[in-house]
């Protein structure tokens, strides 16, 4: 059984972001149940792209249980979901993975499109969303829980193997352990160079949206105090919405 989860750096530090975290710990909950079920050869990996700095993530999936990881080196400040997809599918099929898993969107970007679009890549069936999972060795399959709209919730029976991306909440990421993070610097992490990687077919990895600029939005205080009586008040925020056409 392989296990393939893919985890991104959260901004700089040496953390998971919090929503590839839960998708890591449901990894090694799967991981362990298996070897609770004296299955061997449960073999858990974690990848992740950008600089040399994010190889600190891989050391700490190591200290939380993960057995290899996968660092495929970007100097990009960013990436399209696209290209971040096909990046980590050159990963994918190069090991028969028969579960992968991501969170449900990045800390950053928030735009939940890297796990469907990979998912669509390598023609596996995809769950957004997992809010349970109970695997089932014997069918080769999953059963997951989706969650949906206004509390309800979708239950799915997924032949193996797929893709799910994992929603925050469904449990509680451990720390790493004092003995794993020793043992961890003993793991070799493979260091990946962004021309190495090809996507399917061997074609070389399409980049459908080009960088121009990213800046954070400019606060701006534009407001207006309301004077007179209560009456006065109420009139003049009418008028207000009125001419703002809220109303």
């Amino acid at each position: 059984m392989k296990i393939l989860t893919c985890i991104k750096q959260s901004n700089d530090s040496s953390d998971i972001s919090r929503f590839d975290a839960h998708a890591l710990e449901e990894a090694i909950s799967i991981k362990q149940e298996l070897e609770n079920q004296k299955i061997d050869l449960v073999d858990l990996d974690v990848v992740t792209i950008g600089t040399s700095e994010s190889s600190q993530i891989l050391k700490r999936a190591f200290g939380m249980g993960a057995d290899n990881g996968y660092h495929i080196v970007c100097k990009k400040k960013y990436a399209s979901s696209y290209e971040t997809a096909s990046r980590l599918a050159v990963i994918a099929q190069k090991a028969s993975y028969d579960l992968i898993l991501t969170g449900i969107m990045s800390q950053d970007m928030m735009a939940g499109e890297t796990g469907p679009m990979l998912a669509e890549i390598m023609g596996l069936p995809c769950v957004t969303g997992a809010v349970r999972t109970n695997l089932t060795l014997s069918s080769y399959s999953i059963e997951v829980e989706q969650e949906m709209e206004n509390g309800f919730r979708n239950c799915l029976d997924i032949t193996l193997p797929a893709v799910l991306t994992i929603q925050a909440g469904i449990n509680t990421p451990g720390y790493p352990t004092l003995s794993r993070m020793l043992a961890a610097g003993k793991k070799k992490i493979h260091t990946i160079r962004e021309s190495d990687l090809s996507c399917k077919n061997s074609d070389p990895v399409q980049i459908r949206q080009t960088y121009v600029s990213l800046e954070n939005p400019q606060k701006t205080r534009n407001s207006q105090v309301l004077q007179g009586t209560i009456t006065d008040k109420a009139r003049h925020l009418l008028t207000v919405l009125q001419e703002k056409a809220l109303i």
